[in-house]
């Protein structure tokens, strides 16, 4: 087994967690439906978290390459899917046995965590690329990830329900483009 194939396995288990975390979330929230208030913008931050972490996950596949592995490569690496993680342990609400679920309330409530999870997970992620290649990113890449770390610092500080209800759907057309892009092949 090589470097990359013996360290992956950790990655791989933490960002099957975080997937298992907002799959089971959504699935709560279909069997308690009837109790459950929807607040649509954390519904897409859901969405968005299982595509962030299907798209961390294929961009770990990049790494294979690397024959030189070092701490500091892999506590980085560590770092971002752990943040990863974390975010996506906040984006669906815990149900309670009894009483209403108002997602909204929820969606606020954890907001700066979840949003300062989310503003981490893109300095881990522009440290994880200066670390493993010895370089920082100043491509449209960095422009990207530098733009959702603003957004990210806004809505952590902001409760304001008009910006929360404008970044979801925004994040989620930005999102799907720069996966798309950035994605597109290994």
């Amino acid at each position: 087994m090589d470097t990359f194939n013996y360290l992956s396995v950790l990655f791989s288990v933490i960002m099957g967690l975080a997937l298992t975390q907002i799959l089971q979330g959504l699935r709560v929230l279909m069997l308690e439906r009837a109790r459950v208030t929807i607040y649509w913008p954390a519904l897409i931050w859901a969405a968005l978290m299982i595509l962030l972490v299907a798209q961390a996950w294929w961009a770990m596949f990049a790494m294979r390459t690397f024959s030189a592995w070092n701490f500091a490569m892999y506590a980085v690496v560590l770092l971002q899917v752990v943040l990863i993680y974390l975010a996506a342990g906040l984006v669906m609400p815990d149900v309670p046995a009894h009483g209403p679920i108002d997602m909204r309330k929820n969606y606020f409530d954890h907001a700066s965590w979840f949003f300062s999870l989310m503003a981490l997970t893109v300095a881990a992620t522009a440290l994880k690329d200066a670390v493993t290649t010895g370089h920082l990113n100043l491509s449209w890449n960095a422009f990207y990830l530098d733009s959702f770390f603003v957004l990210a610092i806004i809505a952590a500080l902001t409760k304001s329900r008009w910006y929360h209800a404008a970044l979801a759907p925004f994040s989620a057309a930005t999102v799907a483009v720069y996966t798309a892009l950035l994605s597109a092949r290994l």
